[in-house]
C-alpha cells in the first residue's frame, strides 16, 4: 500500500477564464463532468458561481458565472477528490445548500476538509479511517 504520492507541481488553484481551465489538463477536455450545483454564492446579491467534479482528473472546481469584464468565467480549484462516492460523502447536504447566502463558503470550507490520500495496489483510494481499519485487521 502507498501512503504517499511523489511530490509533483501543484497546478494553479485559479485561472482566468474556463478556456485556460481546459488547457492546462488535457484530460479535462473529454472528461465528463458531474454538476454540484448551478447557484453557489457568497451573500445574497454576490455572483453566482456553477461547481462541477471532472471525473478523470477527480477536480472539484467552481466557475464565476456572468459576464468576462464581471469576473465571469475565472476559475478556482477547490479540492481533488478520487472518486465520485467520495465526493457525495464529502459534499452531503450540498443540494439543501446550493442558492443561499454563504453556500460558496461552505462549499469551499467542505473542499478543504483534511484529506489523506492513498491507494493501494489497485488503484482504489482509501480515506483515514479504511486506512487504520486495514492495518488493525
Amino acid at each position: 500500500m502507498r501512503l504517499t504520492d511523489p511530490p509533483r507541481a501543484a497546478p494553479p488553484r485559479r485561472y482566468s477564464s474556463v478556456a485556460r481551465f481546459y488547457a492546462g489538463d488535457p484530460r479535462r477536455v473529454d472528461s465528463p463532468e458531474l454538476d454540484v450545483g448551478l447557484w453557489w454564492r457568497e451573500d445574497a446579491a454576490g455572483p453566482l458561481h456553477r461547481a462541477a467534479w471532472v471525473s478523470e482528473t477527480g477536480e472539484l472546481y467552481v466557475v464565476r458565472l456572468g459576464p468576462s469584464e464581471d469576473g465571469g468565467g475565472q476559475v478556482e480549484l477547490l479540492a481533488s477528490v478520487a472518486d465520485r462516492d467520495r465526493l457525495e460523502r464529502m459534499l452531503d447536504g450540498w443540494r439543501e445548500r446550493c442558492g443561499r447566502p454563504g453556500s460558496l463558503r461552505w462549499l469551499r470550507s467542505r473542499a478543504a476538509q483534511p484529506r489523506c490520500r492513498a491507494s493501494s495496489r489497485s488503484g482504489r483510494s482509501f480515506e483515514a479511517r479504511d486506512l487504520l481499519a486495514a492495518r488493525l485487521s
